[in-house]
């Protein structure tokens, strides 16, 4: 393995917990839906690098809304949220070692 890869991977492991962590805490604090910029605020990433992990790692674990509506003025804008706020770290951990 390329020396470039195996950080790629270790950076999705990191990222994907940041935003695991996030979402998780929104739960606890009774936030519901968050938007990607506000997620990419809470962790500390750019806003493309929480989209594409939530598209890429992240989607059995969240439910995500795109409003029609705002879709149909030129804006989308992701909501999103735990789909099961009980899931564990661990979970997220060996799903994400299973698609690497």
């Amino acid at each position: 393995m390329v020396g470039s890869d195996r950080r790629f991977y270790k950076n999705t492991k990191r990222n994907t917990l940041l935003i695991f962590h996030a979402l998780k805490e929104a739960y606890t604090e009774g936030d519901g839906y968050l938007n990607i910029s506000e997620i990419a605020r809470r962790v500390g990433l750019h806003r493309w690098t929480v989209s594409r992990t939530i598209d890429l790692w992240m989607q059995h674990f969240v439910d995500m809304i795109i409003p029609e509506e705002l879709e149909q003025v030129g804006m989308k804008i992701k909501l999103v949220r735990l789909s099961d706020p009980n899931i564990s770290e661990e979970a997220v951990m060996r799903s994400l070692k299973i698609r690497i």
